[in-house]
């Protein structure tokens, strides 16, 4: 899968990365001198550079071109009062800028709730979320700002959201998909209980025009995300109207019980695969089939979808090696949403930062405890959000190490000494850790370890064909153990 590198770079010469791009470089990418990769420097330039030198602590990049990119338009203007609660607004932030928002202003309205700035924080997830999208501008991020302080461009069409029924009444708010999106456009959304009445006053005086995002009073959060549903284009816009749905506790695809129709789903699917891995016929290798393991995708800005071809992979290992009819095609499963259900197996994986909600830890924890298993596997720099963050899903649990004679190391294929070591990081051992609820395991945790990279096609990591096949036989445990529970 393509991606960016970030830094600051000129059209030509040569140049240093960050010492953190430069560990993503070498020791996640694995990126070796003669190696070319894309640079994007948040201003519209991207640039295709070889690697010169990778040694620490910064590598040393050539430009061998490059191409300057104009600001999208029209322009978004996204004037927005920030979140209490900090997950729920670095989700906004980084779903702005996957959306293409030019400018974020955060207003401090009355009722705004307290909020601590932390600007370089804020300032990463950006940029991890420009290289995500492959958008080539980064938002410009304004510091807080009261309403006096604000003025929007005068060469912009402002729109303030809010719920205020005497001030509708007074001047009727006009539909979202009426809105002009062939023009540059600021958008005010208010903070959670809404703009006090003196403020819609002083917003409508300056010109701002009345909008209407539908009967329902929104978060704050999920607001944004409506309004600027309006300027996606095409297909794009189906994804984020879904979102939109899960966020407001519906369903698009109609009511579903946990303890039974997703329970249900889950048992047939585990059904359906035992009986074709229970029979072990010599028939030839099924190549596809109905049954999908699930990608976790969740929020915080970390790569979820990295290594693109390791579940293919594996699927094509198990059905050529155990006779299982998995389909070959992954399909992805957001932690918060009702399609997690349909998956007996789930992989996460990735290199950075990790966030569930509320919604989510207790949809997973749902998930796992009705019956499905989750794969975890850090590929480098996930540990310390997947040990936070899984507090969220089951506070009273720890990660514990599994012994060496655990199930999962047994069959169909013996892992003498437990989880294998696919690839260094930190000179430690590979851990396999685990989550046991209620005497069953229900999440299974490689560290140190890197067992995705070894699914991964042959060309990507250069892996011996040996090591490679350590991992896609302890991958097929994984599978195995799972549905046998």
């Amino acid at each position: 899968m393509e991606t960016y590198f970030f830094a600051g770079l000129t059209t030509e010469g040569s140049f240093l990365l960050s010492e953190e791009e430069s560990k993503h470089l070498t020791k996640v990418r694995r990126q070796q001198p003669g190696d070319q990769v894309r640079i994007a420097n948040g201003q519209g330039l991207i640039a295709k550079c070889e690697v010169c030198e990778n040694r620490a602590p910064q590598a040393l990049l050539r430009v061998l071109d490059s191409v300057q990119h104009p600001v999208p338009e029209p322009r978004v203007h996204l004037a927005v009062s920030p979140l209490h609660h900090e997950d729920r607004w670095e989700w906004l932030l980084e779903k702005a800028t996957e959306l293409g928002v030019q400018r974020i202003t955060p207003l401090l309205c009355e009722r705004t709730e307290h909020h601590r700035w932390k600007l370089p924080r804020y300032t990463r997830i950006l940029e991890s979320s420009l290289k995500q999208s492959l958008r080539t501008h980064l938002p410009l991020l304004d510091q807080p700002m009261t309403l006096s302080q604000f003025q929007p461009e005068s060469d912009y069409t402002t729109y303030i959201a809010h719920c205020d029924a005497a001030a509708a009444a007074s001047i009727p708010p006009i539909p979202l998909d009426q809105i002009n999106t062939d023009r540059n456009t600021c958008l005010i959304i208010g903070p959670e209980g809404d703009f006090h009445p003196s403020e819609i006053q002083s917003l409508l005086k300056a010109g701002a025009i009345p909008l209407s995002l539908g009967s329902l009073r929104l978060r704050t959060e999920t607001a944004v995300l409506a309004a600027l549903s309006r300027f996606l284009k095409g297909s794009m816009a189906i994804p984020i109207l879904f979102s939109i749905a899960l966020s407001l506790g519906l369903s698009i695809l109609g009511p579903i019980n946990p303890a039974s129709g997703q329970a249900t789903t889950q048992r047939a699917n585990r059904s359906n695969f035992q009986e074709v891995y229970s029979s072990k016929t010599n028939a030839a290798p099924l190549r596809s089939g109905h049954i999908a393991l699930g990608r976790l995708k969740y929020q915080g800005g970390g790569d979820w979808y990295a290594n693109p071809t390791s579940l293919p992979n594996l699927a094509r290992f198990c059905n050529a090696s155990m006779g299982t009819a998995l389909s070959l095609q992954e399909e992805i499963a957001d932690a918060g949403s009702p399609d997690l259900f349909r998956f007996p197996w789930i992989h996460m994986t990735g290199h950075g930062r990790v966030v569930f909600n509320e919604q989510e830890a207790r949809n997973l924890r749902t998930y796992l405890t009705g019956g499905g298993f989750l794969h975890v596997d850090d590929n480098y720099g996930m540990d310390p959000y997947v040990r936070s963050e899984f507090k969220k899903v089951f506070p009273e649990l720890e990660w514990t190490r599994l012994p060496d004679n655990h199930p999962v190391y047994l069959k169909p294929y013996p892992m003498t000494g437990g989880l294998p070591k696919i690839h260094e990081h930190d000179g430690r051992p590979a851990e396999g850790l685990g989550l046991i609820w209620q005497g069953r395991l229900v999440a299974y945790y490689s560290y140190q370890c890197d067992l995705g990279d070894g699914w991964e096609d042959a060309s990507v990591h250069r892996d011996p064909e040996t090591l490679r096949t350590t991992a896609l036989q302890m991958g097929t445990n994984l599978v195995c153990y799972a549905f046998e529970q």
